[in-house]
This record gives structure tokens, C-alpha cells and sequence, in this order.
């Protein structure tokens, strides 16, 4: 095994993460990613997986410390080649050692403990933020965005977004596939706990979900203001004593942002979903002579619905701006609340 250390040449190293000799600092990071897992002791069988483990570890820390990161492509085979010669006899010297050291302590871990350990989470949370990102986007883009606007231009925005979305689809249902696959039981599994990323990814998910229930369900139910901030603060206090019973950083703020609020919106949901009994009232209205920023509160004749500003507000001012009369279409929601299934608002002179 000594003699095979000493021999390996750069394009063993290169050969071992199974990348290219132009791979970037982020390729090499997610190659080591995806090989560590594959050859750890305590998952690869092979009788010199502890010899494989500790050449993937060497091989990574040699990569990804002779890996330039300018954009000049001359420039940077030059940084390159000088960084590579510098850094070699270094290697060679004393770094090579360190670096077995470290593998080999690696190498007695148990597989669980190495998912904890430094090296691993370094280079697993660095897609973090970017994964979080993206899916805010995508979910912008896919949901939220398509719902405000047939909510406001109806059967057009409909006809709209089916061209934008059915061409661009190869796109975000592959991501969607994607991290659909990456929610699977393996993660949620007794031998293998979930990753950072899924984590995160997790409770983000269920915060914008329980964000686009908010808005578009809880804000037209017929309930008042400080029945659903009651609501909300009972489970919010609930949330935060079940919470002193729990160690796990990952399941207190699981609770806090997804299944607490989760219930109310499931509730929510429940009783629009299934609703009946459909009916229509039509009020005029008029508009307030200053309005919030980032909301629209209108004030209905003979001060009808007073005690449910939830449907007399407005994100978006485009709907109620220029009209003075609005339809609501009610329906008997399944617990008996009666909720806003659709709104009209016309000019009348």
C-alpha cells in the first residue's frame, strides 16, 4: 500500500474522484461528496476499502488545494502549474502524512459519525443556500406566480401561463423530480439520518407551503383577525413548550415552522376544499383615501363584512382600483365556515 501511495501521479487523483483535469473547485467538492459515501468502510465491502477511502481523501485535499479559481483560463493553467510545483514538494514533505492521518481517523469512524464530522459537512452545506434559493424561485415561478395573476386576469392569465410553463417544463420538472427523489426513505430511515441539505430543504418547504395556505385560503374565511391570530399564537406557545422536550436542533424547528402552523392549515384547507352551498353577495365599495404599500383595505356600503377585513383586503390594489362594485361568491366550507371562492368587481355608473 506504500509503494501505491507514493506512485500515484495527478492523473490518479484526477482518475480516483472520476472527474476531468479542468473540473472546478465545486466539481471536485461534489465528486468527493458522492465518492465518500460510496466508499466508506462501513458501507464499501471490498477488502481494501479502508486503502480506497484513504486515496479518496488524499486525492481530494490534493485537488482541491492545487485548483485555481480565476476565469482567465491562461492565467489560471499558469497559477495552476506554479501552484501545483509549490505545493508537491510541500505534499510530498509533510502534508501527504497529515492528510493519511486524517483519512485513516476518518476511515475508524462509524459511517454516522462521519456524516457529522467536519470534512463532510464543509462541503455538504455548501449547496445549501443555493438549493434554498432555487427553490424559492421555481416555486415563484410555477405556483405563485401563475395563482396571482389567474386570480386576478382569470381565464386569460390561464391560457398564459399553459404557454410559458408547458415549454419550460423539461426544466423545472426534472429539478422537480429531482428533489422529490431526494425526500426519499432512505433519509428518514433508523441507519441514516437525514442530510443537512434535506433538512433545510424540508423545513423550507413546509414554510412556504404553510405561507401560500395563509394567503390564499385563511385570508378568505370568513373568521375574524383575532380569532385566526389566536389561532396562530396558541400553537406558536405549544409549539415552544413541546419544544423544551426535545434535544434534536432539526425537530424543534421542524415543529416550529412546518407542524405547528401545519395544523391550522390543514384545518383551513379542509374546510375549502370541501365546501358547498354556493351563494353570492354584491356590495358597492370605496377605496381609502390613503393605503398601505403593500396592501389594499376597502370599505364596503353600509359597513357590510366590517368585522372581516381578511376579504376586504387586497395585495394587489389592480383588482378593486377603478371599480366601486364588488360580487363575492361565498360557499359553506366543511366545518360550517363559510369562506371566498371567488371575487368580481365592476364600474357602475
Amino acid at each position: 500500500m506504500q509503494n501505491k501511495l507514493q506512485n500515484l501521479t495527478v492523473n490518479n487523483y484526477y482518475h480516483i474522484l472520476g472527474i476531468t483535469s479542468n473540473a472546478t473547485v465545486q466539481q471536485i467538492k461534489k465528486a468527493y461528496r458522492a465518492k465518500a459515501k460510496q466508499y466508506h468502510p462501513d458501507i464499501n465491502k471490498a477488502k481494501d476499502a479502508n486503502e480506497q477511502f484513504i486515496l479518496l481523501n488524499e486525492a481530494y485535499e490534493y485537488l482541491l488545494n492545487t485548483t485555481g479559481n480565476s476565469t482567465n483560463r491562461i492565467k489560471r493553467a499558469q497559477e495552476k502549474a506554479e501552484k501545483q510545483a509549490k505545493y508537491q514538494q510541500q505534499w510530498e514533505q509533510q502534508e501527504r502524512q497529515k492528510a493519511r492521518e486524517r483519512a485513516q481517523e476518518h476511515a475508524r469512524m462509524k459511517y454516522e459519525a462521519f456524516l457529522k464530522s467536519d470534512v463532510y459537512k464543509a462541503t455538504e452545506a455548501i449547496n445549501v443556500i443555493f438549493d434554498i434559493l432555487l427553490t424559492g424561485v421555481i416555486l415563484l415561478l410555477i405556483v405563485v406566480l401563475p395563482i396571482l395573476t389567474i386570480r386576478e386576469h382569470g381565464s386569460k392569465a390561464i391560457l398564459f401561463w399553459i404557454f410559458i410553463l408547458l415549454p419550460s417544463s423539461p426544466l423545472w420538472f426534472r429539478f422537480i423530480v429531482r428533489l422529490i427523489n431526494s425526500l426519499n426513505t432512505k433519509h428518514i430511515s433508523f441507519k441514516h439520518k437525514p442530510s443537512i441539505r434535506s433538512r433545510v430543504r424540508n423545513i423550507f418547504l413546509g414554510f412556504v407551503g404553510n405561507i401560500v395556505i395563509f394567503i390564499f385560503i385563511v385570508l378568505n374565511t370568513l373568521i375574524q383577525a383575532h380569532t385566526i391570530l389566536s389561532l396562530y399564537g396558541t400553537v406558536i406557545i405549544l409549539s415552544l413548550v413541546i419544544s423544551l422536550f426535545i434535544k434534536n436542533s432539526y425537530y424543534k424547528y421542524l415543529i416550529y415552522f412546518d407542524l405547528s402552523p401545519g395544523m391550522i392549515s390543514l384545518f383551513f384547507l379542509l374546510n375549502f376544499l370541501f365546501s358547498s352551498n354556493p351563494q353570492s353577495e354584491t356590495y358597492p365599495y370605496t377605496l381609502p383615501y390613503q393605503s398601505s404599500p403593500l396592501y389594499t383595505t376597502i370599505k364596503l356600503e353600509g359597513n357590510a363584512h366590517r368585522e372581516y377585513a381578511n376579504i376586504r383586503l387586497f395585495l394587489s390594489n389592480n383588482k378593486v382600483k377603478g371599480n366601486n362594485l364588488i360580487t363575492y361568491h361565498f360557499e359553506e366550507g366543511l366545518f360550517g365556515i363559510k369562506i371566498v371562492k371567488s371575487i368580481e368587481t365592476h364600474l357602475v355608473y
